[in-house]
């Protein structure tokens, strides 16, 4: 599985990668232009984000995500906000998860575990469309 990381600094890119399972390809982009030519290309399985940046438009980025096929869920990590609604980010506006920073270890590899979780349904919902599309 591919994880793009999402932040102004490598820090949580390589937090990430410790924290990933053996195998995960974590790919760290500093920019949101570098992050949307990647989802428009070739799209990751998931992605963990950094609200923190003011100047990065992340409701443009879920969008972004929830458009592609199957939809990318993404993981907002903010020490500025407790939950994704307090920045306008609704469950209808793809799949989601949110994590208060700083957080414990612990929780941070359980958030990544339930982002990881629903990136694997998304693949497996697309692939039954799929199998009921040719079926029927």
């Amino acid at each position: 599985m591919r994880l793009l990381v999402l932040d102004e600094s490598q820090l949580l890119a390589w937090m990430v990668e410790q924290l990933c399972p053996p195998g995960m390809e974590v790919l760290g982009l500093v920019s949101f232009e570098e992050a949307r030519r990647l989802m428009l290309e070739s799209p990751p399985d998931a992605a963990v984000v950094n609200i923190g940046p003011a100047h990065l438009p992340w409701r443009d980025f879920q969008k972004l995500c929830a458009s592609l096929s199957p939809p990318v869920p993404v993981l907002y990590e903010s020490c500025a906000f407790t939950s994704a609604k307090e920045v306008g980010l609704e469950p209808e506006q793809g799949p989601t998860l949110f994590l208060h920073t700083p957080a414990p270890i612990a929780e941070f590899e359980e958030a990544l575990i339930r982002l990881l979780d629903a990136a694997r349904e998304a693949r497996r919902q697309l692939a039954r469309s799929a199998a009921e599309a040719t079926t029927a």
